[in-house]
């Protein structure tokens, strides 16, 4: 483990030398859009080999007769689509680009590489990898440098490379909101939060959302847990919208190295509710804390999603909870990240908040540790919400005080561990059979 972390942060360390070129903003589409192009030709490398391995003895057979159809098979977009993968084309993978990195038209070829995924696979990457490198500020040395330095990524190393690729990518992602400050670390939510909820809520499969997806860290943990329990990740129907155009194309990302679809929009979740009539399964988020000038008197009259109050102008939090809660299902849960300011705000926010719990929508609360964020250091809590109860959890909230429970990363920083993620799941499990 200490060594991956190490070579997480040597990668960090090369790769920020070029940074006083480039302003962070502009960089992070560079550093992340070519871990990506890396790792999507080493799982189609990947997957290629095991299918020439699936065809190996039956080729030694009868050569003329399975020969044909492995080269079939091996240029058959679908079968790569089945394994999750999507088929590299030879001037978009990793090793043309590595072959021509000493070129000074590089930045060209990389933007190429891009247009040709995206003439591919429209449906997952349009517009979606950055094609900037022919604009910013590094010239091919540099570009060069990067090439080669992130071709020493060794995914394979004995794991599964896609954790090994899901660490160094949140770990850029991390490092890189740590460096724009706050504005950076908006759309990032620490994993092992992340996990946590995931873990209570216990999805199998189903309709999930997020309507302040931001880089998809929640669907990210979906996919490991299923993946994990050996479920079809495909029986996940994903949704997720964001504000920004920068975050949706860093979850469309996520999901794409991931070889899962997601239906994900750019609107403003406050006015612009791009999936209204979605009532989903599961709900998770970690949307932006406190957040004032939500536009209050942009609302529409009558906006079903207000049931219990319009909140003020000066906090959103309640405006997000009550979304939360528009969108589930008549059985669906949700879990989300918020301010701790909302288990004890008045006037408004008071009267919301006590029509909810007459209503009997909460079931859970877990108050955290502080410093779990990035960039923010105030203190959160996790709420658990379901449209509808069993029979022996009504008129009943768990409360789980977790605010001892973390391991401290840095002096900024603090996660909850494995085992910190068992024990506070074990409670949840424990009240939902009746048990305490």
């Amino acid at each position: 483990m200490d060594k991956d972390i190490h070579f997480e942060d040597k990668l960090w360390k090369a790769a920020d030398k070029l940074r006083k070129k480039v302003e962070v903003h502009e960089y992070k589409y560079v550093v992340l859009g070519l871990i990506f192009l890396r790792y999507l030709s080493y799982r189609y490398d990947e997957a290629r080999k095991e299918l020439e391995q699936e065809f190996s003895s039956k080729v030694a057979e009868a050569p003329v007769q399975y020969q044909p159809i492995m080269e079939r098979a091996i240029k058959d977009k679908d079968h790569y689509r089945s394994k999750g993968v999507l088929m590299v084309p030879e001037e978009a993978h990793w090793s043309y680009l590595i072959k021509n990195a000493n070129q000074p038209n590089i930045g060209e070829l990389i933007d190429r590489a891009i247009e040709l995924l995206e003439r591919e696979y429209p449906k997952e990457l349009k517009d979606v990898i950055p094609k900037r490198f022919t604009q910013i500020n590094l010239d091919s040395h540099d570009l060069a440098y990067l090439i080669n330095l992130f071709t020493d990524i060794d995914f394979g190393d004995g794991h599964n490379g896609k954790d090994i690729f899901g660490r160094i990518y949140e770990y850029f992602l991390g490092k890189f909101a740590e460096a724009e400050g706050r504005k950076g670390g908006e759309f990032y939510t620490p994993r092992s939060l992340t996990r946590l909820i995931v873990e209570i809520l216990d999805i199998k499969g189903g309709r999930v959302f997020d309507p302040a997806c931001g880089s998809g860290g929640f669907f990210v943990s979906i996919i490991e847990k299923l993946e994990k329990e050996g479920i079809d990740k495909f029986k996940l129907s994903i949704y997720g919208q964001d504000s920004k155009d920068v975050v949706w194309k860093l979850c469309k990302m996520n999901l794409a190295i991931r070889g899962v679809e997601g239906d994900i929009k750019i609107g403003d979740s406050y006015h612009d509710d791009k999936f209204f009539d979605l009532r989903a399964d599961y709900v998770l988020s970690n949307p932006p804390f406190n957040d004032s000038a939500w536009g209050r008197d942009r609302v529409k009259p009558n906006d079903p999603r207000f049931k219990y109050g319009l909140p003020p102008e000066n906090n959103a939090n309640f405006v997000w909870i009550q979304h939360y809660i528009y969108h589930l299902a008549p059985s669906g849960k949700a879990g989300f990240v918020m301010a701790n300011g909302a288990l004890s705000g008045g006037n408004v926010e008071g009267e919301i908040r006590r029509k909810i719990i007459e209503d009997d929508l909460i079931y859970g609360i877990v108050a955290c540790p502080p410093k779990l964020f990035y960039t923010v250091s105030l203190p959160v809590s996790l709420w658990f919400i379901r449209k509808s109860k069993p029979e022996h959890m009504k008129s009943k909230v768990l409360f789980v005080y977790a605010k001892n429970l973390y391991k401290q990363l840095s002096r900024r920083q603090n996660v909850f561990t494995e085992e910190h993620i068992k024990k506070i799941v074990k409670k949840f499990r424990l009240f939902e059979e009746g048990k305490n």
